[in-house]
């Protein structure tokens, strides 16, 4: 729990605005382990390198808590609301 720099390793329109050392605010210390790799496009750092941010076909997800962290937070929460618009 707590603040975690994402380390994006593969590009997705949700994360594109988010930079390396970028933190973010996660509460639980629980997290998706997507059998598929692929599925992975971002992790974090707490004891163990874990999966971020996960997607797939239409499903994109987070771990963290965008709507707290901070202008971070708001990079990626934007995109959110912007999924079905011209991108």
């Amino acid at each position: 729990m707590g603040w975690n720099a994402v380390q994006v390793i593969q590009p997705h329109f949700i994360l594109k605005d988010v930079r390396p050392g970028d933190e973010f605010y996660f509460v639980h210390s629980y997290y998706p382990q997507p059998a598929d790799a692929q599925q992975v496009f971002a992790t974090a750092e707490y004891e163990c390198n874990f999966p971020a941010a996960i997607g797939c076909r239409n499903l994109f997800a987070v771990q963290f808590h965008p709507e707290k962290s901070g202008l971070a937070g708001l990079k990626p929460a934007e995109k959110f609301c912007r999924l079905g618009w011209a991108q």
